[in-house]
């Protein structure tokens, strides 16, 4: 057992909160955060006497699961509440997070992580439709495909229909697949050119016994019908179809399991704008008729605003805004999410257009700014956006959003915010300053360095002699032209 298991958690003052391995300062009292045994369930102050091993604690420095946190080495802890699903909604999404290693030590272990997705939160009511909304980049298609767990999360909780299917392991995700769909952004890529039309289709209804085999064929008729595919299709290839024809078959492909939630990757936006109104027209239709759930991912918040019921506004991995449809196209707060919103069409030529242009390129995921990740294009950014990430707020029924703006305890503390922002500048100035004085006295006592130098000063001095000499023959040359062209 390593020294860490031994340590206790550090207690907390029932008053004033402040952690502690004594007794506060100002009333003298301290609650100690009771752990629980794995093994025998036992609670105490202290870990229990038999194993030792103690569960449901967290780091409350780096937020890391344990008694005492090997990483960052401290022993506070406190007990996480366990999340509990609500019945009413049949989707789910608690503090997702999906990161990519994107660099690693020679021993393998990942040192630079992309976060696709950071602390993403939303709950999804059967037979409606949430959008998923935001610029390219900002990991909405990697949301859809860990919800599906295509992609294995690295954090959070997904639930459906109440059951935790987060760390389940391929094999029991199977009885899932036929509830949980995808319908991929590009219908010329997603569909097997050597497999016709009723193979495809068919498929996923053999392997999962959705009916018995004498009735697949008519089942796959059916269901292409329903889809507005003509009999006709069965036996013929995808490359036989055009754009809107083949998205139509990517959508039976999907609702021939019967699902009860589909994840629509962007599934109308490789298509021509009249084909994109049969697509949504005959998804809306397919909802009401089987009282589908949708993840409706896109760009197009013209489309967006037609078929969902919410909106989920995303920004390099992050939850902006959350909200019903209606209520953020008419009210949007977060300063991102107004940038927009002010770019969708407005088709009356007397309405004038208040287009808000976000100045600066996206930060890159391997390495977001602190604080606010939108901060660094935002144009109502304080001191504090640049120090201290927000958290989510109700502003109304059901209508959340991550802004300081929002945050009265944040707007109240302006003044202390910015008296530490510029502290910290000028410390990180002095701290610049210093390691550049430090480099230069290194490199002026390291003898490599001083003779390298040296070197490159006799190459300089050389080609600027070379340079001279040039020039000074050049004008020679010149100069002895000079009567040829005047006689």
């Amino acid at each position: 057992m390593t020294e860490n298991k031994n340590k206790k958690n550090k207690a907390a003052c029932a008053a004033c909160d402040v952690k502690s391995d004594e007794a506060c300062a100002a009333c003298d009292k301290i609650t100690v955060t009771e752990t629980v045994c794995a093994s025998c369930e036992t609670r105490s102050e202290e870990n229990c006497n038999g194993c030792e091993i103690v569960t449901d604690t967290v780091c409350a420095v780096c937020e890391n699961r344990g008694e005492a946190c090997a990483d960052c080495g401290c022993e506070t802890s406190q007990i996480v509440p366990e999340y509990t699903p609500d019945p009413e909604y049949i989707l789910e999404v608690h503090d997702l997070k999906k990161y990519f290693p994107i660099k690693k030590s020679m021993f393998g272990k990942p040192l630079v992580y992309l976060k696709a997705v950071d602390n993403v939160s939303f709950s999804v009511k059967p037979g409606t439709t949430i959008g998923v909304v935001g610029e390219s980049g900002c990991g909405k298609t990697t949301l859809g495909r860990t919800i599906l767990k295509l992609y294995e999360p690295n954090g959070g909780k997904i639930f459906f229909e109440g059951d935790d299917i987060t760390d389940l392991k391929r094999s029991e995700m199977r009885k899932y697949r036929t509830d949980i769909q995808l319908i991929f952004q590009d219908p010329y890529s997603s569909l097997p050119p050597r497999m016709t039309v009723g193979n495809i289709i068919s498929e996923a209804v053999k392997v999962h016994h959705i009916v018995p085999k004498e009735q697949v064929h008519d089942y796959v008729l059916d269901t292409m019908k329903k889809c507005g595919l003509q009999p006709q299709y069965y036996d013929r290839y995808p490359h036989e179809f055009s754009g809107g024809q083949r998205q139509r078959i990517c959508i039976a492909r999907a609702l021939a399991v019967k699902p009860k939630l589909v994840i629509c990757d962007e599934p109308v936006s490789a298509l021509d704008v009249s084909i994109q109104a049969q697509i949504i027209n005959l998804l809306k239709e397919l909802q009401q008729r089987m009282g589908l759930t949708y993840v409706f991912i896109s760009h197009d918040l013209s489309v967006v605003k037609y078929i969902t019921d919410q909106i989920l506004v995303m920004y390099l991995g992050n939850m902006m805004e959350l909200g019903d449809t209606d209520e953020i196209f008419d009210n949007p707060m977060h300063p991102y999410t107004k940038a927009l919103f002010s770019a969708v069409p407005v088709p009356d030529p007397d309405v004038k257009m208040n287009r808000i242009i976000l100045a600066g390129d996206i930060p890159s995921p391997a390495n977001p700014p602190k604080g606010c990740k939108f901060h660094t294009r935002c144009s109502e950014c304080m001191n504090v956006c640049r120090m201290v990430e927000p958290s989510y707020h109700e502003v109304s029924k059901g209508h959340f959003v991550a802004c300081h703006l929002y945050d009265s305890e944040i707007m109240s503390k302006l003044d202390y915010y910015d008296v530490e922002y510029a502290r910290l500048e000028a410390e990180a100035a002095r701290k610049a300053e210093e390691e550049a004085r430090s480099k230069a006295e290194r490199r002026a006592k390291n003898p490599f360095i001083k003779a390298w130098d040296k070197t490159k000063s006799l190459f300089k001095k050389k080609d600027k002699s070379a340079d001279e000499t040039n020039t000074v023959a050049a004008d020679g040359k010149q100069s002895s032209e000079e009567p040829k062209n005047g006689d």
